[in-house]
């Protein structure tokens, strides 16, 4: 299980929207962007309130804090942060490179290695896990952000997001070591459902860059 943490870039109210699985946490600073249950940031244990949603114990809630840039510090302290990046790689066909793995369709994306730049690993991870050789990086998008648990350890792991575009065509292999099953270049347009079949994160990731810059066509 895993947490999807969304950041939402508005020039009004800055929220955190934090996936569990189906369930939603809101981190914000605006008591008309909220859902469910709402909490004081202040007055509550973090700790709890996650074991609470791993035990599905809690539907959805929110977090509210009157500076959202001091409730992301408080939210940061429990965790130990991780840091990854990943690419939205288009081709001249309209059409976005996706991997299969675990069932899903998802990004190709990967933790930074000791001494890298996001902008690095993003390059590396997309070349590694998808066997693309020419590719470029157009400009950054945003960070996402999930919880997830390792070694009995509840970890923050932030990705660093970068549009990339093809710019000459190469053969596409899998990273089969990695779990990769298949890599392929998908038209959204044409194919729908392959949303459908990813995670709620890469939905939220292309809805997000949608309205932020038109990265795809509506529908």
């Amino acid at each position: 299980m895993f947490f999807f943490i969304k950041f939402v870039a508005n020039p009004y109210v800055m929220l955190y929207n934090i996936y569990a699985g189906n369930k939603l946490i809101i981190l914000t600073d605006d008591l008309q962007k909220t859902q469910g249950a709402i909490f004081a940031l202040d007055n509550i244990h973090l700790e709890d309130i996650t074991e609470k949603i791993y035990d599905n114990s809690i539907g959805n809630i929110s977090l509210f804090h009157p500076n959202i840039e001091e409730a992301w510090i408080i939210f940061k302290k429990h965790f130990n942060v991780i840091e990854a990046a990943g690419g939205v790689v288009e081709n001249d066909a309209s059409q976005y490179l996706f991997i299969y793995r675990n069932g899903k369709w998802d990004l190709p994306k990967g933790k930074m290695e000791e001494g890298e730049t996001p902008y690095i690993t993003a390059i590396r991870e997309v070349q590694e896990e998808c066997g693309i050789q020419y590719i470029t990086i157009d400009h950054f998008l945003f960070d996402t952000y999930h919880l997830f648990t390792e070694n009995n350890k509840k970890r923050l792991k932030i990705t660093h997001w970068y549009k990339m575009n093809e710019t000459k065509k190469s053969d596409l292999t899998p990273q089969i070591e990695e779990g990769i099953e298949k890599v392929a270049w998908i038209d959204l347009n044409k194919h729908p459902e392959v949303l459908n079949s990813s995670y709620e994160n890469i939905q939220m990731l292309f809805a997000d860059a949608r309205k932020l810059e038109n990265i795809m066509p509506e529908n």
